[in-house]
């Protein structure tokens, strides 16, 4: 097979999403009737996911943009979508413990060999049309929504492989992929986030919704997707874990002394957010090699983010009138102690990163600032805070919060 990144394009600059965007605009209006066909190409959807997990789009943005080119009505489903980023963010930042959970059971899990999991990762399943997805997700660091539904569904209810690692899978390979939206929906795949609803992949889904293209050459083993085959796997689903606050907002940008902006990859848009009155004596971009490593990040996984970094960075120069550049380190708490005490700086901010493997970090990064008498201070965007709090309920709920706030 040819690598089906040749003729795939996924925006890792700003410039580059602003121009993936206007591209877009003109089919956001065909979204709703054809954003469940898969594909070659992708041009039913947008592919500004990677854009808007790096934040070099925000989710307002977008919705306001294809609002502004075709009023609500039409691009409802489309800001629908972007809202259930939104809502699967808020919702894990209200209950952390659901991700401790995960990484938990991920941990005991990796502890055991499983071949039959690390054959169907590396394509070699059987069923050529999931076999064709994993290896399209592993060359381009990106899958249609439909098809990671049917992936992880495949994986789940018919190859009964535990749903942590193949969500660990995903968040290694997927350049959108972020710990809310990965974790949450294996989860609702599972049956494991709405009790009761479980997603099953079904042959006769398939053949409506792919291309011909990609399906004809890939009918091998498709009885295995029959639709009476799949059958959902018996869970126990966990009681609801209490609700955490998302903390505070509201930034003094005179109270910090001499200040220090640490830009990461969840949030690379600090010109537009709380932070920018800030007036910082320096800023980095620290790309966290070690940690990458850690979570086994793909190499193109890793390019894509070292670029967004960069672009964030010279940005950030741009506009705070300060000099910036990336910073690689194996560890990002003595990487991120090193620089803070090397500028001088009394305070390092940051846009807070959301729960995930960065946010893991947070409390050893405080710990060593706080040793050198340097002060970390994590500030949210007032826009995430408010639909966060609309996060305690379902989707719909919280879309009425989000039209509120459009």
């Amino acid at each position: 097979m040819t690598d089906q990144a040749d003729s795939f394009f996924l925006p890792a600059t700003r410039a580059e999403a602003l121009a993936c965007l206007e591209d877009f605009l003109p089919k956001a209006v065909a979204y709703a009737a054809r954003r469940n066909f898969v594909e070659p190409g992708h041009g039913n959807v947008s592919r500004l996911s990677p854009a808007t997990r790096t934040r070099l789009l925000l989710e307002r943005e977008l919705r306001a943009a294809v609002r502004e080119r075709h009023g609500a009505g039409p691009v409802a489903k489309f800001e629908d979508e972007v809202g259930w980023r939104l809502y699967w963010k808020g919702w894990l930042e209200l209950r952390p413990a659901v991700w401790e959970r995960y990484r938990s059971e991920l941990g005991e899990l990796s502890q055991r060999e499983n071949e039959r999991a690390r054959a169907v990762a590396d394509g070699e399943s059987g069923v050529a049309i999931m076999d064709h997805f994993a290896r399209e997700l592993v060359e381009t660091g990106y899958l249609h929504n439909h098809a990671r539904m049917w992936w992880a569904s495949y994986w789940i209810h018919v190859e009964r492989l535990p749903w942590q690692i193949g969500a660990d899978f995903f968040l290694r390979h997927l350049l959108d992929g972020d710990a809310a939206s990965n974790t949450l929906s294996w989860r609702w795949v599972a049956g494991l986030h709405t009790p009761g609803k479980t997603y099953l992949v079904r042959r006769s889904n398939l053949e409506k919704y792919v291309h011909p293209d990609l399906l004809g050459p890939c009918r091998e083993g498709l009885s295995k997707l029959d639709d009476v085959v799949a059958l959902a796997l018996p869970v126990e689903v966990p009681p609801e874990p209490a609700f955490m606050s998302p903390g505070e907002c509201l930034i003094d940008p005179l109270a910090f002394g001499r200040v220090g902006l640490w830009l990461h990859d969840e949030d690379l848009l600090p010109e537009d957010s709380p932070l920018a009155p800030l007036r910082p004596a320096a800023i980095a971009a620290f790309a966290p090699i070690g940690l990458w490593k850690a979570e086994h990040y793909s190499e193109r996984k890793v390019d894509f983010l070292r670029r967004a970094l960069s672009d964030g960075a010279d940005r950030a120069a741009d506009f705070f009138q300060c000099p910036s550049g990336v910073i690689d380190t194996d560890d990002l708490e003595q990487g991120i102690t090193r620089w803070a005490v090397e500028s001088g700086l009394e305070t390092v901010v940051a846009l807070r990163p959301f729960v995930g493997p960065l946010a893991d970090q947070l409390p050893a990064i405080r710990e060593a600032l706080a040793e050198k008498g340097i002060t970390l201070v994590v500030v949210r965007r007032p826009e995430d805070v408010a639909l966060m709090n609309e996060a305690k309920a379902g989707f719909f709920r919280f879309r009425e919060g989000l039209a509120v706030s459009s």
